[in-house]
């Protein structure tokens, strides 16, 4: 005689169920919690790279104008400074700052010019005396909020410039 065995009923109490499901929305909390650190990242990364282009923009524009040009500052405003760098629109509230300074002189003051996130350029200081230097010292500064949590951030390039060219 074949005695039939009863298929068992048992199934997961409340309380494993209950760390089950816990473990399950800590696991799920933590994977989007990565994936929005990753995406700061990618989007931080992604504004830097943006910055030092603007910044080599900026001081391409400076390497390829005449001596008369780079050292007078309502040229720099009306020509250097009019437009926006290529891939600056990556960038939020974005201002720069370029200042010129004496290099390898005894002289003193600057120039200083200020683009700010509207797009318009002040001339803060001027320096007439830079067009007998031999050298100057460009000093060029990008703003800007950005990732994480649109946190200040600042750029900067420093590039020595001579008259007539490194050959000279």
């Amino acid at each position: 005689m074949r005695l039939h065995q009863r298929a068992s009923s048992d199934g997961f109490s409340l309380v494993e169920s209950s760390i089950a499901v816990g473990i399950s929305v800590l696991f799920l909390s933590s994977v989007f919690t990565m994936n929005i650190s990753a995406v700061d990242s990618i989007r931080g990364s992604k504004e830097s790279v943006a910055a030092s282009q603007v910044l080599q923009q900026r001081i391409e524009s400076l390497r390829i104008a005449n001596w008369q040009e780079i050292t007078t500052a309502s040229w720099l405003a009306t020509n250097s400074l009019n437009t926006s760098a290529a891939g600056s629109e990556v960038l939020k509230n974005l201002s720069e700052t370029l200042t010129l300074e004496p290099y390898g002189s005894a002289n003193v003051g600057n120039t200083q010019l200020i683009r700010d996130s509207s797009g318009s350029t002040t001339i803060v200081s001027q320096n007439a005396g830079l067009l007998t230097e031999n050298a100057i010292k460009a000093i060029w500064t990008v703003n800007y909020t950005g990732a994480p949590n649109d946190r200040a951030i600042s750029r900067q390039i420093v590039a020595i410039l001579a008259k007539g060219g490194v050959a000279k």
